[in-house]
């Protein structure tokens, strides 16, 4: 058997041409051959891959490109939304600011008013305030205007009133009418021209008996034809004293404020029915008490509650809560409860 390939190959011209391969050659042809196909069929397929790869970044490129536009569109709609929100924000505080300053300018005068009313009660009643005295000896330094300047001599002027006030016997202990009045009168009892240090209110048994002021029970017993007898003393030489209870509800060195409930009306000791005999006294000497329970009719109408309602609808309703809270307190605070 020969080793040998021999390929004729015969073209128009019938003249044929021979090839001579041995069976070596050929093989290496083929295998020559199949390498060429697997090389050129792994190019062919990296290269495919490395294209769709780099057509993927391309697309991801393209997406981040459009990405960041979108961001930077959304970035300006931000900014000018801020923008928007500040100019929104200044104009709010200016508008809360102006608001305060139109409250806080109300609220003066309401307290102003209040202040002068309240002065005017009190020297109908011969209780004399005592004034801030000015003195300029041994001082000296440059003049700063100082931003508490507002309303600050008013409220000065007010804690005062309120701290006079807080011990002044102010209002009614009971609601019953008067029966015998203060000074001189015809003695219920026996007939005769007498004295009166007090006055005499008509009650039902078992009324309850009000504190007229803050103070310190000194005395709570059994007192002779004052029957059942408490004395409050309130400071500043100012006592009140009630008379003639049929039960006394706190004991001596208790501490009671104006409102409270001391007793309740009855008929004990030197007395024609119940009634509650009342005294008040400046360093032990009797006054009229009907000037102090006059004081009742002093009941001014929430001016600062009014004037912030006016402007409920433009003040935020948090800040406007604040406000009303702090006016209702101020308005407790300065408000003379009467029973």
């Amino acid at each position: 058997m020969s080793d040998r390939l021999h390929i004729i190959i015969t073209g128009n011209e019938q003249k044929p041409h021979r090839f001579i391969l041995s069976k070596q050659k050929l093989q290496l042809a083929v295998f020559t051959s199949l390498a060429l196909f697997i090389i050129l069929g792994i190019g062919s397929f990296q290269a495919t891959r490395l294209f769709q790869a780099n057509s993927s970044l391309s697309d991801q490129v393209a997406g981040l490109s459009q990405q960041l536009q979108d961001s930077n569109s959304l970035q300006q709609q931000f900014s000018g939304q801020v923008q928007k929100l500040q100019q929104e924000n200044s104009s709010q505080a200016n508008a809360f600011a102006e608001e305060k300053t139109i409250l806080i300018n109300g609220a003066l005068s309401a307290l102003e008013e209040r202040s002068q009313m309240i002065e005017q009660v009190m020297c109908n009643i011969g209780v004399d305030v005592e004034k801030a005295t000015k003195n300029s000896a041994n001082k000296g330094g440059p003049f700063v205007t100082s931003a508490d300047d507002l309303g600050k001599e008013l409220l000065v002027l007010s804690d005062k009133y309120l701290d006079t006030m807080n011990y002044l016997p102010l209002g009614r202990p009971v609601p019953g009418r008067i029966t015998s009045r203060f000074g001189h009168r015809t003695d219920p009892v026996n007939g005769k021209k007498g004295f009166h240090t007090g006055v005499d209110m008509r009650g039902r048994y078992g009324q309850e008996i009000l504190a007229t002021a803050d103070g310190v029970v000194s005395k709570a017993f059994t007192n002779g034809g004052y029957g059942k007898f408490v004395e409050i003393r309130h400071g500043n030489g100012y006592t009140t004293a009630f008379a003639h209870m049929k039960k006394i509800l706190v004991k001596r060195g208790a501490t009671v404020k104006r409102g409270q409930v001391i007793g309740t009306v009855g008929s004990s000791g030197r007395s024609t029915g119940p009634h509650l005999h009342y005294e008040v006294c400046l360093w032990k000497k009797p006054l009229n008490p009907n000037k102090f329970m006059q004081v009742e009719k002093l009941i001014l109408a929430p001016v600062i509650p009014q004037l912030t309602a006016k402007f409920r609808k433009k003040i935020n309703p948090i800040i406007l809560a604040q406000k009303n809270a702090e006016t209702t307190k101020a308005m407790e605070a300065f408000h003379v409860p009467i029973q």
